[in-house]
């Protein structure tokens, strides 16, 4: 099918969504805490964020005559002016949210991180793990949503899905959310474990540290499909398992770090690491980086000081690649240094 005919579906089915956004999230909306010791959770389920209100979200946000808004992928809307699928403006205070952690454990878990927002130290594997358990919750908790969604008895959320997909694409998405599920049991044992036992070296780390604050933010549990020598894995969603890696990235006032964690005995983890650490010129490193969160993270924030510099046809590149990625009838995105246009990380976006 051609590239241009079905961007020109993918806004349309995406318009229909949009008209309905607010039912389904309250239609899919799960609120249970993460944490496994349940009898010491108190009540209520807070709307947590996965990035710091006060810390990394304040340091993208942009303020316009006491508007202050940020962008994420996955709030959209129409551009009427300029007709494409363009990013939502959107407040800090539900941003990155989810109904993940009661009040009790939300605030235990992640004082040593939280207390003061720029306490975070690339060489303490406590600050590590626990920002990689966040990034991985919030994962968890939207991948279950996602199934509680496609599973709704709705009929105007049933009737949109039918307009969305046909009958084996649908079927299709069902079996790829029930696979991705079965893909969070095992891991969340393991960090479970670890949390409650406070051992937090288990994990291979990756970490990078920008003396400047970049334009993005990333709190997930990321799927690669491409590694940084070209090579195409983990192609088919259905899969009996699809190794993932924790993927935080972290903007401060005048630093950013970059946390990249996988399991010991995942090879495809490991060796990602392995890879991005080797390569041998920055510039290419941040490209990657750069490709990694974007093909593989739904929860991405972007600074408008970033968005609102590019031309309106870069704009709307980036849109459509965001448009691409999510639908499920294209394939996965490739990687290629020279095409891929945009680099987060680079020091000429950094936010001043």
């Amino acid at each position: 099918m051609d590239s241009d005919k079905i961007n020109e579906e993918i806004i349309e089915k995406r318009k229909q969504f949009s008209k309905i956004q607010n039912k389904i999230r309250s239609e899919a909306n799960i609120k249970d805490c993460f944490h496994p010791t349940k009898e010491e959770c108190v009540l209520p389920i807070k709307s947590a964020h996965s990035l710091q209100r006060q810390g990394s979200l304040r340091f993208l946000e942009k303020d316009v005559d006491g508007n202050r808004y940020l962008y994420i992928h996955t709030e959209r809307e129409h551009n009427f002016k300029h007709d494409f699928f363009d990013l939502k403006k959107t407040g800090r205070k539900v941003a990155t949210t989810f109904d993940g952690f009661c009040s009790f454990h939300d605030t235990e878990i992640f004082k040593s991180i939280e207390n003061e927002p720029e306490i975070t130290d690339i060489n303490n594997d406590e600050h590590l793990f626990l920002h990689s358990y966040r990034s991985f919750a919030i994962a968890a908790h939207r991948k279950f949503e996602e199934a509680k969604y496609y599973q709704s008895e709705d009929p105007e959320i049933k009737s949109l899905l039918s307009n969305m997909f046909n009958p084996l694409q649908l079927a299709e998405s069902k079996l790829g959310v029930r696979a991705a599920l079965n893909d969070f049991i095992e891991p969340k044992k393991r960090m479970d474990k670890w949390l409650l036992n406070s051992e937090y070296s288990h994990l291979e780390y990756l970490v990078f540290e920008y003396p400047y604050t970049c334009p993005v933010g990333c709190a997930a549990y990321i799927t690669p499909h491409q590694l940084p020598n070209g090579k195409s894995i983990q192609m088919s969603p259905l899969d009996e398992f699809q190794s993932s890696v924790f993927t935080t990235v972290l903007p401060f006032s005048n630093r950013t770090v970059i946390i990249i964690a996988a399991f010991p005995d995942d090879p495809i983890g490991c060796d990602l690491l392995d890879q991005i650490n080797a390569i041998p010129y920055e510039l290419k490193q941040q490209k990657f980086l750069s490709f990694f969160l974007f093909e593989g993270a739904e929860n991405v924030v972007v600074s408008p000081h970033f968005i609102e510099k590019l031309s309106i046809k870069k704009r709307k590149e980036y849109c459509h690649l965001i448009n691409f990625i999510q639908d499920n009838r294209t394939p996965f995105l490739k990687y290629n240094e020279k095409k891929f246009p945009f680099n987060y990380f680079d020091p000429s976006n950094a936010i001043k």
